[in-house]
């Protein structure tokens, strides 16, 4: 399977961004400016919204929408720029993701209101997390890094859900 997008798909997969928060201005009266758009996702994330305290972007995964390029102009692409209009209207942090009012908003683009694609992305590689092995009176565990850390700075600790003993690095 080509990975790559060429240049014209990037350039529809922009705008169409560009045109959904167009469309979204004149829906909603306002005059929200275009964001940057990345296409380096990877693993099986298809699209996000990010915010930072210094820029709002959008970033794509190329080889899911290499796979699925029709489906994604029409789902994904009016699916994260609505969590763009929904942050820049309410707050990110004041409504839920995919609540009534991202709904409404993706009633407004005449898309489909699903918060979930169903792909299959057999093909595509999911990132690898590394674990760390844990032991408790009755099994092994695997703890994924993050869980491991908070472990080492004693933050927390872990019990075994079956036997309710402590779990130990091995």
């Amino acid at each position: 399977m080509n990975s790559a997008l060429t240049a014209a798909q990037k350039d529809h997969v922009i705008e169409e961004t560009a045109r959904y928060i167009a469309l979204a201005n004149d829906l909603y009266q306002t005059s929200l400016p275009t964001i940057p758009v990345y296409f380096d996702l990877t693993g099986h994330t298809i699209g996000m919204y990010k915010v930072s305290p210094h820029k709002k972007i959008i970033r794509y995964n190329e080889l899911v929408f290499n796979k699925y390029f029709d489906e994604n102009i029409k789902e994904t692409v009016p699916h994260e720029v609505a969590h763009y209009i929904i942050d820049m209207q309410f707050g990110a942090k004041k409504v839920r993701p995919h609540g009534i009012e991202w709904q409404s908003i993706m009633q407004g683009f005449g898309a489909n209101a699903s918060r979930v694609a169903r792909y299959d992305l057999t093909d595509i590689p999911k990132r690898r997390y590394s674990t760390i092995e844990y032991k408790c009176a009755c099994q092994i565990h695997q703890l994924g890094i993050r869980r491991h850390n908070k472990v080492i700075q004693g933050k927390t600790n872990y019990t075994c859900r079956h036997c309710g003993s402590l779990l130990k690095a091995v």
